[in-house]
């Protein structure tokens, strides 16, 4: 195979430009081809059409604004997935259970009071709250649960793979008014962590604004066009206002069943959203409260130097792999593998591409997520190290002439390429760094044909338990996604795995993702780089955030308040 030479640095012109790096996440979905107009909803639920854009500079000490430089595609609470998303739709929507701020975090009660699980371990019993309601004053009933499982399995988008072929939406049953069942086909454990990211709708609303033409048989469009405009929810805001690519205001739900901090709580929340990362340090300089996580590192390096503006900087759940096509010659050799994880330079990769503010990564766990060892092989640079496993592979170091591939746009995933390039050239092998959009790396990854040898990966974290890194990046039945891009095939890991998430209890489990680690990691089928810190500006007068480390639960604004 022959491979052009493009990009090539060597180490020392890296180290002058790598200060220069930026910080991203891969995120699917984050933009979107949305119309222009402006809508504004009353209390009644009725839209208008408005203009009236907050500023940093005429808003009220009770709103906050928080900038951002992606543009949610939905607020259906059944297809949006992504960060903004997940921000936008847990203040809209109340779920049966919700994560504490602390890291790991825990689970708590929410619509739900208690649950009790079954011999079986198959079966959870949900008793709801009695005081819960929905925007509109409708109360929440185990009728709305059961039809937003419904709703949610009929339309196979958003977060509907947390629970594809291991919940039935007939196996959820409204026992009565305030009684919830739901009956897994088969014990699995993460279950009850994944019930965060399952938003209850108003049945009644939602099924009350359906158009009849839609592609849900009696079902219309299942609200789907009303609830880009208006919320069905019970959570602590509500819609107020949605400019598509421009903003959205939420405002606080005064009837909410919950309850704010003390003090002086956010009446309202705008989300501007800009286009440049020179807009959003504006914006943060002239009073903004809070910015994304997805600005160069240069900006937050600016942005911490503020006066009444500091950055948060922290690594809990952002693991970064580099995989490895372990099916394809010559990274099917594991002393290949092993080769390039000794030549790697991890050291450099942490403290010149990310200013020493992320933390190695042990493993393919973060050591932030219970069950996480640090008894696994490492593989610090040494040269030696690296060249005594290429002499027991089959292969020399020229054989190797590898693509690595990265997210156009992604600072980091280019420099962390351009770092390997420089290493493996020390080591006598050659390595190409190329970009590609998102969505074509997406595609790419659905076949073993056109998977890249090497490619960057920040794999999202989504409910608190190993089992959402361990399974859908190393268990074989995950081959065909960007999670499983290694092509990673081993079958005591997929016996571990399986038994991992069929076990019940933490203490019962802990030993068997271990191992599981331990194999995973023996045979070298990723550069397991980092757990990148998670970065945002956010105000001085901002109190109450906690960064857990959940997708949008960071985002808790019923927790903030102006101190």
């Amino acid at each position: 195979m022959v491979k052009r030479d493009k990009g090539r640095i060597d180490r020392r012109s890296f180290l002058k430009y790598s200060g220069l790096a930026g910080t991203g996440i891969t995120v699917a979905g984050c933009t979107g081809n949305q119309s222009e107009e402006t809508t504004s909803v009353n209390s009644g639920g009725s839209t208008s059409s408005g203009n009236n854009q907050a500023t940093s500079a005429n808003k009220s000490s009770t709103d906050f604004e928080y900038v951002t430089t992606i543009t949610p595609t939905s607020l259906d609470p059944m297809k949006g997935s992504d960060n903004i998303e997940a921000i936008l739709l847990h203040n809209l929507y109340d779920p049966l259970l919700y994560y504490t701020d602390e890291t790991p975090p825990t689970l708590q009660n929410w619509l739900a009071t208690d649950y009790t699980v079954s011999e079986d371990k198959k079966t959870y019993t949900f008793s709801l709250r009695e005081d819960a309601a929905f925007h509109n004053g409708d109360p929440v009933t185990a009728s709305d649960v059961k039809y937003s499982f419904q709703r949610m399995m009929d339309m196979q988008q958003g977060f509907s793979w947390m629970w594809s072929g291991l919940l039935d939406p007939e196996n959820v049953e409204a026992t009565n008014e305030h009684t919830v069942k739901m009956t897994t086909n088969e014990v699995f454990a993460p279950f009850p962590y994944t019930l965060p990211f399952f938003f209850i709708v108003n049945e009644n609303e939602v099924s009350g604004n359906a158009k009849s033409d839609g592609q849900f048989g009696e079902h219309g469009d299942y609200g789907t066009e009303w609830l880009e405009d208006n919320d069905a929810g019970s959570g602590p805001y509500t819609l107020t206002k949605r400019d598509r690519k421009q903003q959205i205001v939420i405002g606080r739900n005064t009837d909410w069943w919950g309850s704010f901090p003390d003090g002086n709580v956010y009446e309202s929340v705008t989300t501007e959203m800009v286009q440049e990362s020179a807009t959003v340090a504006g914006m943060m300089k002239e009073g903004a409260e809070m910015s994304d996580q997805w600005l160069p590192l240069k900006t937050y390096e600016e942005l911490d130097g503020v006066d009444g503006v500091s950055v948060s900087a922290k690594a809990t759940f952002n693991p970064f792999y580099i995989y490895m096509h372990t099916q394809r010659e010559p990274l099917n050799d594991v002393h290949v593998r092993k080769a390039i994880s000794f030549a790697f330079d991890s050291e450099t990769a942490l403290n010149d591409v990310m200013s020493g503010d992320s933390n190695h990564l042990n493993g393919p766990l973060p050591s932030a997520m219970w069950s996480h060892t640090n008894d696994l092989p490492t593989y610090e640079r040494d040269l030696e190290k690296a060249k005594a496993e290429l002499e027991k592979s089959d292969y020399s170091a020229s054989d190797i002439d590898l693509t690595y591939t990265y997210v156009s746009g992604l600072s980091t995933e280019q420099n962390m390429g351009l770092l390997l390039q420089s290493n493996l050239q020390e080591l006598g092998a050659t390595v190409s760094v190329e970009k590609a959009p998102w969505t074509k790396i997406t595609q790419m990854c659905t076949s073993k044909d056109t998977t890249p040898d090497m490619m960057a990966v920040y794999l999202s974290f989504s409910y608190a338990d190993p089992d959402t890194f361990l399974y859908p990046a190393w268990h074989s039945s995950s081959h065909g996604s960007w999670t499983s891009a290694a092509w990673y095939e081993n079958d005591e890991v997929d016996s571990l795995l399986t038994e991992g998430r069929q076990t019940i209890g933490k203490e019962n489990r802990i030993p068997i993702y271990q191992q599981a680690q331990k194999r995973i990691a023996e045979d070298a089928p990723a550069l397991f780089v980092m757990n990148q810190a998670t970065r945002n500006a956010i105000a001085d007068s901002v109190k109450g955030f906690q960064d857990n480390g959940i997708i949008g639960y960071r985002q808790s604004f019923q927790r903030f308040y102006q101190g």
